[in-house]
């Protein structure tokens, strides 16, 4: 997964409206322009960031990877200069509810900028429209979303997730997000988006480290509960879909989890205090747990406190 940055202020609206990035494949002279050839460096997943009228207004992941295309006709008379033949890439846009204006931020960007070909002047933080795309260190790209994040809704938070997600499911995210457009209801589309952010990349990155209920011994996945470790209201955002703050746990034994009647030594073994929690475990039949193995350094470190928290 990398990073851009497209300057297209004459062509702003008729690319962030029609789903895409296109650029000559030359100079008006016929030379190479090392900027209109990252678009066939771009792959799907790819994060973009929409510059124009000294704001980035939106942010974008790439859908396909580059084709050849003729000049889009919606382009008009902008870029008269420019030959027919380009290249043309899919972007997935979402707008911002507030837009970032990174001159604000330059003394922050600045020393992140590329050495060659930046997006934006170094010396005085105003666009390069000699550049059409620039690649962005991994840095420069995370710090941009990170200044973006507290103005973002919740369609934006899922690309924000996506560009700070690699593998499958980044791809099953990016299929989500094409479903999510098809809502015609702007309050259904939020609560579906809600709940796919709760819900399905947290028990992504639990269940890489949890592959089954530690208690049941149970591998169904679908029958199994994501279980925060540290209560999500308790947490900070990097700890809220940090796979190490969770477990997958059979629904029964969640609550009692959840509400700290048991918790797990760190040995893995199932512990409790309070005899409430012993009867409820000997009327399901639990003795202790059924699959003991010790935590990770991360896991521990949420547990050892999930374990002052037992109740007596």
């Amino acid at each position: 997964m990398a990073f851009w940055w497209v300057n297209h202020k004459q062509t702003y609206r008729q690319e962030t409206d029609g789903g895409y990035i296109w650029s000559p494949k030359a100079n008006a002279n016929g030379a190479r322009n090392g900027s209109y050839e990252n678009l066939t460096r771009c792959q799907r997943g790819d994060g973009v960031f929409s510059y124009a009228n000294g704001r980035i207004s939106q942010i974008g992941l790439v859908e396909t990877a580059a084709i050849t295309a003729t000049k889009p006709p919606e382009f008009g008379t902008a870029g008269e200069n420019w030959s027919q033949e380009g290249w043309l890439v899919r972007v997935n846009w979402q707008p911002l509810r507030q837009a970032l204006v990174p001159k604000t931020y330059f003394e922050l960007l600045q020393p992140l900028l590329p050495e060659r070909h930046s997006p934006i002047n170094t010396s005085t933080g105003r666009g390069n429209q000699g550049v059409y795309l620039a690649g962005l260190s991994e840095t420069l790209g995370q710090l941009l979303l990170k200044l973006i994040e507290n103005h973002a809704d919740a369609a934006v938070r899922v690309h924000l997730l996506v560009l700070a997600e690699e593998g499958d499911y980044t791809a099953s995210l990016l299929d989500d997000m094409r479903r999510l457009r098809e809502v015609p209801s702007n309050t259904e589309r939020d609560a579906l988006t809600k709940a796919r952010l709760g819900q399905g990349l947290f028990r992504h990155r639990v269940a890489e480290l949890e592959p089954a209920c530690r208690v049941t011994g149970l591998e169904r996945q679908e029958f199994l509960v994501a279980s925060h470790i540290k209560p999500w209201r308790s947490c900070d955002n990097s700890e809220r879909l940090s796979g190490s703050n969770g477990l997958l746990l059979s629904p029964h034994v969640d609550k009692l989890f959840d509400r700290h009647w048991i918790s797990f030594d760190a040995s893995g073994a199932l512990i409790w205090q309070h005899e409430v929690a012993g009867a409820a475990l000997r009327c399901w039949g639990i003795q202790g747990a059924n699959l003991i193995r010790p935590f990770g350094r991360g896991q521990e470190r949420f547990m050892a406190a999930h374990r002052e928290a037992l109740r007596r």
